[in-house]
């Protein structure tokens, strides 16, 4: 019976949307990794985001917002329900001047964070070089409060507007987001914009300071390959992850296709067709080794979501 009741629920969703059944996620996540989705969205605009969101809370099928995918690793067996990709989602960005010294800048989830980052040095504005090299969309990395030594999201947030299962949008001010350590807490709902309030800056002075955080990412982290970022946050005190990592041996360890980084070894990559068991795998024996070496608790910080069954 609950079989039925699901396949008319899709059947009804297919007939109101233009969806892909059964879409590899591997094709959507910068670690190419991920079994089908049932039904796949990718949205071009608001209305059409807002209304896939009501629409899959009506028929009670669940709902997964994807970005950029660069954080997400993806279970073998896929996911079940309705999969939304934000990345076609692109408003333009537009810049309001609040004094001689800060303009807001508001941006849809969907634009890519090295398009928000350029747009910013174009227009002579400061806050973003932190930013350097994350991939992504504006809004990942929002919900993943996206952030390096220098700056996080939650630095420079002005506030971001939501839609929720009704289709209710509402605006949230920076003083009522609870951000932690690589994460926007208690949201409920999805995140169509944001919006940064950024200092005016001299150009060439902003340009600079991002580009050596940009080179400096380049010569540390396989950027290039096919990974989703730190797999682990750092710990509160005493070495970063990678270190520890490193520390424990683990550079270049192999399990079936995925391999931990020998480049920066808090990036897990797959070098050769590998399977999401094999980034758990290699997770989990990272998680014991440092344990077991160092009395130190590992706390991942990618997204693994799927099918366990």
């Amino acid at each position: 019976m609950q079989t039925t009741k699901l396949n008319n629920s899709y059947s009804k969703l297919k007939e109101q949307f233009t969806l892909l059944c059964n879409e590899p996620m591997k094709n959507h996540t910068s670690m190419k990794i991920g079994g089908p989705a049932d039904l796949f969205a990718m949205p071009e605009t608001k209305k059409e985001l807002i209304a896939l969101v009501q629409a899959s809370s009506k028929e009670g099928i669940s709902l997964t917002i994807s970005g950029g995918g660069t954080n997400l690793l993806v279970r073998d067996k896929g996911i079940r329900g309705l999969v939304v990709c934000t990345t076609k989602f692109k408003q333009a960005i537009k810049t309001t001047k609040v004094n001689s010294e800060t303009s807001l800048v508001k941006v849809s989830c969907g634009t890519k964070l090295s398009t928000l980052c350029n747009y910013t040095i174009d227009n002579n504005l400061m806050g973003f070089e932190f930013a350097a090299g994350i991939p992504g969309t504006t809004g990942g990395a929002v919900m993943m409060n996206a952030g390096t030594p220098e700056g996080s999201i939650s630095d420079i947030i002005s506030s971001i507007s939501i839609a929720d299962n009704y289709g209710k949008v509402q605006t949230i001010d920076h003083d009522d987001l609870n951000f932690s350590y690589r994460k926007l807490n208690n949201i409920s709902g999805v995140i169509i914009d944001a919006s940064f309030l950024l200092k005016a800056a001299k150009s060439t002075q902003y340009r600079k300071k991002y580009e050596k955080i940009l080179n400096k990412k380049r010569d540390s982290q396989p950027l290039a390959l096919k990974s989703a970022g730190c797999i682990f946050k750092n710990p509160d005190k005493g070495e970063p992850a990678g270190k520890l990592i490193d520390m424990a041996g683990l550079k270049g360890k192999k399990i079936g296709g995925a391999m931990i980084s020998e480049q920066h070894a808090n990036f897990i990559i797959n070098i050769k067709d590998a399977k999401c068991e094999d980034i758990i795998k290699l997770k989990e024996l990272i998680e014991k080794k440092v344990a077991a070496l160092f009395s130190v608790k590992l706390q991942t910080e990618i997204i693994i979501t799927g099918d366990e069954k």
